[in-house]
């Protein structure tokens, strides 16, 4: 993991580097600097809108009683998305306009979906939930009761609901 942040942050921006250094070399270094700082303001504007309407469906979800498991990637993916568009540099503002757009996001999204349920299936994560007051039901990731199988609410065996009634010892009267 270590290994590919230092890449990350090393060879990202030497790249990010070159390409703005080819592009000035064709367009100009005036409007190189206004691409970069255009694609900021329009990065910044279309995040900002894109936001705002997933909040919404977030709130709209939690308001119906659902979880917003959908809405919370689609937001994970716009906020990392306006933070590339703001980062200088043409290989950042393409990846973050696939991040911010939806049509684009869309297809995205399925592939993070697809490699978390894998990543449930086989056991390299595991989930836990909320049921009843605290963190402590977990789903085993083996596959044998993965969140993707079976009841997802667990098994509390043979439960009754009852109201109580105090009854007074006739001794105490």
């Amino acid at each position: 993991m270590l290994g590919r942040l230092i890449l990350l942050f090393t060879v990202v921006p030497i790249v990010e580097l070159y390409i703005l250094i080819q592009i000035g070399n064709e367009i100009g270094a005036f409007n190189t600097i206004m691409l970069v700082f255009i694609t900021g303001v329009v990065g910044a504007v279309l995040s900002k809108s894109e936001g705002r309407q997933i909040i919404g469906n977030i709130k709209r979800e939690m308001a119906m009683g659902k979880m917003p498991g959908d809405e919370l990637i689609n937001g994970l993916c716009v906020l990392v998305g306006g933070a590339l568009l703001l980062t200088p540099g043409i290989f950042t503002d393409v990846l973050g306009f696939v991040l911010v757009i939806p049509f684009t996001r869309m297809f995205l999204i399925k592939t993070i979906k697809r490699k978390i349920k894998s990543m449930i299936t086989e056991g390299t994560v595991n989930v836990y939930y909320k049921d009843s007051g605290d963190f402590t039901n977990k789903r085993s990731s083996k596959g044998e009761d993965g969140p993707f199988q079976g009841n997802s609410r667990g098994d509390f065996g043979n439960v009754k609901d009852v109201d109580y009634e105090e009854v007074e010892d006739e001794e105490e009267k």
